[in-house]
């Protein structure tokens, strides 16, 4: 896919998931129930930071949040995985119901070793998952996430991607995307309304 492509094809699912998050923003707002975003989401496998191959299925019961990124992106994963930590915090007790999860778009450098420490830092909770490059991006493509690998000065080469949060409900359905300009009153209290179902 030349450059041309790549843009048009970010613009196109950059202005489907603005819609889809400025109508959950009035959703939350009013307290109705999210709705189920049928055209996101799907069962995926990968071996994870735990030590064992985990599939999205077996979280069902459970809340989830799914994020993809790499460790080495020098600002928009620290932001987004920052703001899931404080997401947890600000659930208290309850995120005990809460899976945070970051799948890696960079599985040649994002070993589980590489990313066990690294989400550590973050919060206890969260669990890493990787894999080959064709099993990362069958579970990316579930999701619409974008990504492209680009030559960095600073760090040999990074991605440009999408940096959605995706809340998954206990059946396995994404029910919202969390975008950068989501505020984290409006994360907070569509988790909490999920918790609540």
């Amino acid at each position: 896919m030349n450059r041309a492509a790549a843009f048009l094809v970010a613009i196109a699912v950059l202005v489907g998931t603005w819609q889809a998050t400025r109508h959950f923003a009035e959703l939350v707002r009013g307290q109705n129930a999210l709705p189920v975003i049928e055209t996101l989401g799907g069962d995926f496998s990968l071996p994870a930071t735990t030590g064992e191959t985990l599939s999205l299925s077996g979280f069902r019961g459970r809340l989830v949040l799914l994020n993809f990124g790499f460790t080495s992106c020098p600002d928009v994963c620290p932001a987004v995985l920052a703001r899931m930590r404080q997401l947890l915090l600000g659930l208290g007790d309850a995120a005990a119901e809460v899976q945070p999860l970051f799948v890696t778009v960079d599985p040649a450098r994002d070993t589980l070793e590489v990313l066990k420490p690294y989400l550590g830092y973050f919060h206890p909770a969260f669990i890493g998952l990787s894999g080959t490059e064709e099993q990362v991006r069958a579970a990316a493509e579930l999701f619409k996430v974008y990504y492209a690998r680009e030559e960095s000065p600073q760090i040999g080469y990074g991605f440009t991607h999408s940096d959605r949060i995706y809340l998954i409900d206990r059946e396995g359905r994404v029910r919202a995307t969390f975008a950068a300009y989501t505020t984290d009153d409006e994360m907070l209290a569509a988790v909490r309304q999920l918790i609540d179902e």
